[in-house]
Protein backbone atom coordinates (compact mmCIF):
# COMPACT_ATOMS: atom_id res chain seq x y z
CA UNK A 1 0.00 0.00 0.00
CA UNK A 2 1.36 3.43 -0.85
CA UNK A 3 1.25 6.25 1.66
CA UNK A 4 0.32 9.72 0.48
CA UNK A 5 2.38 12.60 1.87
CA UNK A 6 0.96 16.06 2.23
CA UNK A 7 3.24 19.07 2.13
CA UNK A 8 1.94 22.01 4.12
CA UNK A 9 3.29 25.51 3.48
CA UNK A 10 4.73 27.14 6.64
CA UNK A 11 2.18 30.01 6.53
CA UNK A 12 -0.71 27.55 6.39
CA UNK A 13 0.77 25.52 9.23
CA UNK A 14 0.97 28.64 11.44
CA UNK A 15 -2.64 29.56 10.59
CA UNK A 16 -3.90 26.03 11.33
CA UNK A 17 -1.88 25.82 14.56
CA UNK A 18 -3.20 29.24 15.68
CA UNK A 19 -6.77 28.13 14.94
CA UNK A 20 -6.26 24.93 16.94
CA UNK A 21 -4.80 26.87 19.89
CA UNK A 22 -7.75 29.29 19.88
CA UNK A 23 -10.21 26.38 19.65
CA UNK A 24 -8.54 24.55 22.54
CA UNK A 25 -8.41 27.72 24.63
CA UNK A 26 -12.09 28.41 23.91
CA UNK A 27 -12.97 24.85 24.82
CA UNK A 28 -11.10 25.27 28.10
CA UNK A 29 -13.38 28.20 28.97
CA UNK A 30 -16.50 26.16 28.46
CA UNK A 31 -18.54 25.13 31.43
CA UNK A 32 -19.67 21.58 32.28
CA UNK A 33 -23.45 21.89 32.28
CA UNK A 34 -24.21 18.21 31.89
CA UNK A 35 -23.61 17.50 35.61
CA UNK A 36 -22.40 14.01 34.76
CA UNK A 37 -19.01 14.58 36.37
CA UNK A 38 -17.19 14.59 33.01
CA UNK A 39 -15.55 17.77 31.88
CA UNK A 40 -16.81 19.05 28.55
CA UNK A 41 -13.28 20.17 27.68
CA UNK A 42 -11.89 16.63 27.60
CA UNK A 43 -13.27 15.77 24.15
CA UNK A 44 -12.14 19.03 22.56
CA UNK A 45 -8.66 18.87 24.03
CA UNK A 46 -7.93 15.24 23.18
CA UNK A 47 -9.50 15.23 19.74
CA UNK A 48 -7.73 18.33 18.44
CA UNK A 49 -4.31 17.68 16.94
CA UNK A 50 -2.19 20.17 15.08
CA UNK A 51 -0.99 18.74 11.77
CA UNK A 52 2.72 18.34 11.20
CA UNK A 53 4.48 19.50 8.06
CA UNK A 54 4.25 15.95 6.73
CA UNK A 55 1.23 13.75 7.43
CA UNK A 56 0.19 10.32 6.26
CA UNK A 57 -3.31 9.63 5.00
CA UNK A 58 -4.80 6.21 5.52
CA UNK A 59 -8.17 4.58 5.33
CA UNK A 60 -9.39 3.64 8.75
CA UNK A 61 -11.98 1.24 10.04
CA UNK A 62 -14.78 3.28 8.46
CA UNK A 63 -14.49 1.23 5.27
CA UNK A 64 -13.56 1.87 1.68
CA UNK A 65 -12.33 5.37 0.95
CA UNK A 66 -10.33 5.17 -2.28
CA UNK A 67 -11.45 6.59 -5.61
CA UNK A 68 -11.83 4.90 -8.99
CA UNK A 69 -9.81 6.22 -11.92
CA UNK A 70 -11.84 7.88 -14.69
CA UNK A 71 -10.94 4.87 -16.86
CA UNK A 72 -13.29 2.72 -14.73
CA UNK A 73 -16.12 5.19 -14.04
CA UNK A 74 -19.19 4.55 -16.19
CA UNK A 75 -21.69 1.93 -17.34
CA UNK A 76 -20.41 -1.60 -18.10
CA UNK A 77 -22.31 -4.68 -19.23
CA UNK A 78 -22.03 -8.36 -19.94
CA UNK A 79 -24.66 -10.95 -20.92
CA UNK A 80 -27.47 -10.40 -18.35
CA UNK A 81 -25.58 -8.08 -15.98
CA UNK A 82 -24.67 -4.41 -15.60
CA UNK A 83 -22.00 -2.68 -13.55
CA UNK A 84 -22.25 1.05 -12.87
CA UNK A 85 -19.12 2.55 -11.34
CA UNK A 86 -18.85 6.00 -9.72
CA UNK A 87 -15.63 7.37 -8.21
CA UNK A 88 -16.38 5.78 -4.80
CA UNK A 89 -19.05 3.09 -5.29
CA UNK A 90 -20.36 0.58 -7.80
CA UNK A 91 -23.67 -1.19 -8.37
CA UNK A 92 -23.66 -4.65 -9.92
CA UNK A 93 -27.04 -5.92 -11.14
CA UNK A 94 -27.38 -9.49 -12.37
CA UNK A 95 -30.32 -11.41 -13.81
CA UNK A 96 -30.56 -14.82 -12.15
CA UNK A 97 -32.53 -16.83 -14.72
CA UNK A 98 -36.22 -16.67 -15.46
CA UNK A 99 -37.23 -20.34 -14.98
CA UNK A 100 -37.36 -20.61 -11.17
CA UNK A 101 -38.02 -16.86 -10.88
CA UNK A 102 -41.23 -16.99 -12.92
CA UNK A 103 -42.45 -19.83 -10.70
CA UNK A 104 -41.75 -17.77 -7.56
CA UNK A 105 -39.17 -20.29 -6.31
CA UNK A 106 -36.07 -18.10 -6.57
CA UNK A 107 -34.89 -14.52 -6.82
CA UNK A 108 -35.13 -12.94 -10.27
CA UNK A 109 -32.21 -10.57 -9.82
CA UNK A 110 -29.36 -9.71 -7.49
CA UNK A 111 -28.08 -6.19 -6.86
CA UNK A 112 -24.75 -5.75 -5.09
CA UNK A 113 -23.56 -2.41 -3.78
CA UNK A 114 -19.77 -2.21 -3.68
CA UNK A 115 -17.26 0.27 -2.30
CA UNK A 116 -13.99 1.21 -3.97
CA UNK A 117 -11.15 -0.16 -1.84
CA UNK A 118 -8.11 0.60 -4.00
CA UNK A 119 -7.17 1.33 -7.55
CA UNK A 120 -5.15 3.21 -10.11
CA UNK A 121 -5.30 3.66 -13.90
CA UNK A 122 -4.91 -0.09 -14.55
CA UNK A 123 -6.84 -1.87 -11.78
CA UNK A 124 -9.72 -1.35 -9.35
CA UNK A 125 -10.64 -3.40 -6.28
CA UNK A 126 -14.28 -3.39 -5.08
CA UNK A 127 -15.80 -4.91 -1.94
CA UNK A 128 -19.48 -5.72 -1.39
CA UNK A 129 -21.16 -3.46 1.19
CA UNK A 130 -24.80 -4.57 0.64
CA UNK A 131 -26.74 -7.26 -1.27
CA UNK A 132 -30.41 -7.32 -2.27
CA UNK A 133 -32.55 -9.69 -4.33
CA UNK A 134 -35.44 -8.83 -6.63
CA UNK A 135 -38.43 -11.16 -6.38
CA UNK A 136 -41.12 -12.20 -8.86
CA UNK A 137 -43.72 -9.96 -7.15
CA UNK A 138 -41.55 -6.83 -7.55
CA UNK A 139 -40.41 -6.71 -3.94
CA UNK A 140 -36.79 -6.80 -2.79
CA UNK A 141 -35.21 -8.62 0.12
CA UNK A 142 -31.74 -8.83 1.67
CA UNK A 143 -32.10 -12.61 2.11
CA UNK A 144 -31.59 -14.87 -0.90
CA UNK A 145 -34.67 -17.13 -1.17
CA UNK A 146 -32.67 -19.61 -3.28
CA UNK A 147 -30.84 -22.42 -1.52
CA UNK A 148 -27.06 -22.58 -1.50
CA UNK A 149 -24.27 -20.07 -1.05
CA UNK A 150 -24.80 -16.47 -2.09
CA UNK A 151 -22.92 -13.21 -2.37
CA UNK A 152 -22.19 -11.62 1.02
CA UNK A 153 -20.91 -8.36 2.45
CA UNK A 154 -17.11 -8.50 2.28
CA UNK A 155 -16.90 -10.43 -1.00
CA UNK A 156 -14.49 -8.70 -3.37
CA UNK A 157 -13.47 -8.45 -7.01
CA UNK A 158 -10.67 -6.84 -8.94
CA UNK A 159 -11.17 -5.20 -12.34
CA UNK A 160 -8.20 -4.80 -14.68
CA UNK A 161 -8.32 -2.60 -17.78
CA UNK A 162 -7.54 -4.75 -20.83
CA UNK A 163 -8.26 -2.35 -23.71
CA UNK A 164 -10.50 0.68 -24.31
CA UNK A 165 -13.99 -0.30 -23.12
CA UNK A 166 -12.90 -3.73 -21.82
CA UNK A 167 -12.39 -4.79 -18.18
CA UNK A 168 -11.38 -8.23 -16.91
CA UNK A 169 -12.96 -9.23 -13.58
CA UNK A 170 -11.25 -11.59 -11.15
CA UNK A 171 -12.97 -12.79 -7.96
CA UNK A 172 -10.68 -12.17 -4.99
CA UNK A 173 -13.03 -13.43 -2.27
CA UNK A 174 -16.50 -14.97 -2.24
CA UNK A 175 -18.96 -14.40 -5.09
CA UNK A 176 -20.08 -18.05 -5.19
CA UNK A 177 -21.51 -19.01 -8.54
CA UNK A 178 -19.48 -16.42 -10.46
CA UNK A 179 -16.74 -17.69 -12.72
CA UNK A 180 -13.40 -16.25 -11.68
CA UNK A 181 -12.39 -14.49 -14.88
CA UNK A 182 -15.02 -12.72 -16.96
CA UNK A 183 -15.17 -9.51 -18.98
CA UNK A 184 -17.20 -6.28 -18.85
CA UNK A 185 -17.77 -4.10 -21.93
CA UNK A 186 -18.22 -0.34 -21.90
CA UNK A 187 -18.04 2.71 -24.15
CA UNK A 188 -15.39 2.40 -26.84
CA UNK A 189 -15.11 -1.41 -26.84
CA UNK A 190 -14.05 -2.88 -30.19
CA UNK A 191 -16.39 -5.37 -31.94
CA UNK A 192 -13.79 -8.11 -31.41
CA UNK A 193 -13.46 -7.38 -27.66
CA UNK A 194 -17.23 -7.12 -27.27
CA UNK A 195 -17.52 -10.85 -28.01
CA UNK A 196 -15.72 -11.55 -24.71
CA UNK A 197 -18.60 -9.97 -22.76
CA UNK A 198 -21.20 -12.44 -23.96
CA UNK A 199 -23.45 -9.60 -25.07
Amino acid sequence: MTANAWVVKPGLLVAVAATVIVAVAAAGCSKNTSRTGTSSTTGATTSTVAPSATSTASSGPTGPSAAASARFVGHWQRHASTLDITPTTATLSAGLGMGPCSQGQAACSETDTLGVVSGDDTQLTLTVTAVSYGLNNGQTTSVNPSPGPSTAVGDSIQLVSQAPGLLKQTVLHGFPGWQSDLYWCGTGVSPTDQQQCGA
